[in-house]
């Protein structure tokens, strides 16, 4: 049988932070090595292709996600993986699609163990009164059920 297939994919290139209006990026100088730490588009489609994941419902949006995450079109979200090291952009992911998981669905942060990271994760639970127990991964990322 064939594994699910995926109906979106939002990738970023990478951003300098908005210091202005999430102060809380102003001490993150990961963005700097962007140049080193980005994937392309290309590698990330290879990677799909070799695990039979690509087909014509995954998506590819690069950009900013304080430029993509707004505008992007998802109805449903079963898991939510996140790779994001900056307040800002944890945050505008979280707002604008943990309202999608659906119940029982994921959500699954690679980076918690930065504290740009790890103050949007737990600012944004508090704000929702979100509770679900958290569960280490490794020792950077935690998931927990929605």
């Amino acid at each position: 049988m064939k594994p699910a297939k995926f109906g979106c994919l939002i990738l970023l290139s990478g951003s300098k932070p908005d210091v202005k209006n999430y102060p809380q990026d102003e001490p993150d100088r990961l963005w700097t090595f962007n140049e080193f730490l980005g994937v392309s588009v290309a590698e990330v489609k290879a990677n799909f292709e070799r695990f039979d994941l690509l087909d014509e419902r995954t998506r590819f949006v690069e950009g900013w996600f304080r430029d993509t995450i707004p505008q992007a079109k998802v109805d449903s979200i079963s898991i939510l993986r996140l790779d994001s090291d900056l307040y800002e952009s944890t945050w505008l992911v979280s707002d604008h699609l943990y309202p999608k998981i659906l119940p029982d669905g994921f959500v699954i942060i690679d980076d918690y163990a930065l504290p740009t990271c790890k103050a949007a994760v737990d600012d944004f639970r508090t704000k929702h009164f979100i509770h679900s127990p958290v569960t280490t991964i490794d020792w950077s990322g935690i998931f927990w059920r929605k």
